[in-house]
């Protein structure tokens, strides 16, 4: 059985993507901590440490034939800016050179659809995104570049998240920006989804360097979302629009180009609201 490394394999996205693969590989995975693997508990996965001895030590005890990359910081629980840029830009690099230097097959990267100098987490994505090309004549690799995802399970730093704990809790005031952003949400089954169609298609792409945008497409505005969440919830909460300034470089309206994914077949099926009312239902059982 071929061996998949996961990085990041107890996060949200990463834990998913384990769980999907692991009756047709071996899974072992990374993590910042061990203490609480929580989303894998009940899964036998390898899981090493993510400092720089442990990951050498990955490559020295297991053949590893493909990894996909999920290990991020967003910067949103204090985290020191060395910190974020030891997350998403220096581990992964130095898995990248060792999976070079090994003969690793794929390297699929997880990417964000935000501009870089939008923050700190933006701008290490970026980075890294950047040596994976320069790198991919030497190793076949993917990146899959994703817009905002959610779904039961997700951490309270997840924007749908967030809010609808807040609404539910009937926060006295939410302060919000004007929410003139238009945006692309989607439920995380369709992102799991479309990861597996990428990954079971990754023998058709010829390019060295596959550069793939995952995205339903439909826009809705941070504004109509939240009177959503608040319709779907019953809150009482007031929404402060314009309470909270735009961030410099803020992502206004996505310009995502989901054709290549489409080319490959993957149709999303939850709609936003569909997928709202699914954790809200779960939440209230």
């Amino acid at each position: 059985m071929k061996t998949l490394l996961i990085t990041g394999i107890n996060g949200f996205l990463g834990s998913h993507l384990a769980k999907r693969f692991s009756k047709s590989y071996r899974i072992i995975g990374t993590e910042f901590s061990k203490e609480n693997l929580f989303r894998i508990k009940d899964f036998s996965f390898t899981v090493y440490l993510s400092d720089r001895k442990s990951i050498k030590r990955i490559f020295t005890e297991n053949s590893i034939d493909i990894i996909i990359h999920t290990a991020t910081f967003y910067g949103k629980s204090n985290e020191e800016i060395s910190q974020i840029a030891e997350t998403n830009l220096f581990t992964p690099f130095e898995i990248l050179d060792l999976a070079i230097k090994n003969n690793v097959g794929l390297f699929i990267n997880t990417d964000t659809s935000l501009h870089r100098y939008t923050s700190i987490y933006a701008l290490t994505k970026k980075q890294f995104n950047d040596w994976l090309y320069y790198r991919s004549k030497e190793i076949k690799s993917i990146n899959i570049q994703l817009e905002h995802f959610y779904g039961l399970g997700c951490s309270n730093s997840n924007f749908i998240t967030s809010m609808i704990e807040k609404l539910m809790n009937n926060e006295p005031v939410i302060d919000l920006t004007k929410g003139e952003q238009k945006r692309n949400f989607n439920y995380y089954e369709d992102i799991l989804d479309a990861y597996e169609l990428i990954f079971n298609s990754k023998d058709i792409l010829q390019n060295n360097f596959n550069h793939i945008e995952v995205g339903s497409g439909e826009l809705i505005t941070i504004k109509e979302l939240m009177i959503l969440l608040k319709d779907l919830t019953g809150s009482s909460s007031i929404l402060n629009f314009g309470a909270i300034p735009y961030r410099e470089h803020e992502l206004m309206e996505s310009k995502l180009d989901n054709k290549s994914i489409l080319r490959l077949g993957w149709v999303p099926k939850v709609s936003i609201k569909e997928g709202i009312i699914k954790i809200i239902t779960e939440k209230t059982k």
